[in-house]
Formats: C-alpha cells, structure tokens, sequence
C-alpha cells in the first residue's frame, strides 16, 4: 500500500482540496437552517477550511514546478 506522507505535494494537495471541497457542500446545506446566534462552530469550520487551503497553496508553491 501507498504511504499517504510520501505522496507527491500536488497528490496530498488535491486529496486536501477535495477534503474541503466535501466539507463545503456539507456546510453549506446547513447554513441555511441556521438560527440567530448559531454560527460560532460553522464560522470556525470555514476558518479552519481557509487554513487548509493556504497550507495546500503553499504546498504547490514547494513543489517542483510549483508557482510563485
């Protein structure tokens, strides 16, 4: 079997961005059933996704290849 921590920058970034990508879809059906008051924990899962979306852009910035 594969070792996911030797997989390529750019394979462990798309594993990444299809991660947040999921939990996106998943919030975003939630957000609209919110009520007033509510949104403390959704509004840390979108800062959490945002984290991991630089991370994965830095990522692709260290590969080989990567942009600048």
């Amino acid at each position: 079997m594969n070792d996911p921590s030797s997989a390529s920058p750019i394979v462990a970034t798309a594993a990444t961005v299809g991660g947040v990508l999921a939990d996106l879809a998943a919030l975003a059906g939630r957000l609209p059933s919110l009520r007033n008051g509510e949104a403390g924990r959704e509004a840390k899962l979108l800062d959490r996704l945002a984290e991991e979306l630089a991370e994965a852009a830095a990522a692709l910035r260290g590969a080989p290849g990567g942009v600048s």
